[in-house]
């Protein structure tokens, strides 16, 4: 199976996409951004995920702040409220599974990626973390 013509135009480091995440415990959609360097050749997403939550990521990881991104809506439209990644924790996902559901149209696109310097940001704040693994890491551009 080809990978669908608009995941295919719209899938690259910064992409954000919106969607419901089977593994979480919550059942709200929630903002996810590509952070490897090069998703269509590399066959798997990692992905950073947004919360709102920004005081709770703060206190749990007080001990590695350099490894949380503040976001905001002025920071990109896409965003709604003020949110936080922890760049402690990436999502895999393989290209085939996304695109599977990219078709069923269970996962939504925006038309902007995540502006250059916040893209920079995740990649400094992934390589600055003890938890996330070295081959994770290869993935994702350099800070």
């Amino acid at each position: 199976m080809g990978i669908d013509l608009k995941l295919r135009l719209t899938l690259r480091e910064g992409s954000i996409y919106y969607f419901t995440e089977r593994t979480f415990t919550s059942p709200e959609p929630h903002y996810f951004i590509v952070v490897n360097s090069d998703p269509l050749a590399q066959k798997v997403l990692l992905l950073t995920v947004l919360t709102s939550q920004v005081d709770s990521v703060k206190f749990r990881r007080k001990d590695c702040l350099e490894t949380l991104v503040e976001l905001s809506p002025a920071d990109c439209g896409v965003f709604k409220k003020p949110s936080i990644v922890d760049c402690n924790y990436l999502k895999e996902v393989t290209l085939a599974e996304f695109n599977s559901r990219f078709v069923r149209q269970e996962i939504r696109c925006f038309g902007q990626d995540l502006p250059a310097p916040l893209r920079r940001a995740l990649r400094k704040a992934i390589h600055a973390s003890a938890i996330v693994s070295g081959e994770a890491k290869a993935l994702v551009g350099k800070p």
